[in-house]
């Protein structure tokens, strides 16, 4: 989990803070986060055939 904080406040440039409660967020909604995306048009969007994983 420490890379992906470290990777939120890198390239989303958000403090450490905010990045462990959106993985916090994330973690209490897991089984609810590929709903979401494929209600966004993000699994079209992601390379390599990964959209139909979810």
């Amino acid at each position: 989990m420490e890379e992906l904080i470290a990777g939120l406040t890198e390239k989303v440039g958000i403090d450490k803070e905010t990045a462990e409660k959106v993985v916090a967020f994330l973690k209490e909604n897991a089984s609810e986060v590929p709903g979401w995306l494929a209600k966004a048009g993000v699994a079209d969007k992601l390379p390599g055939g990964l959209g139909k994983l979810l």
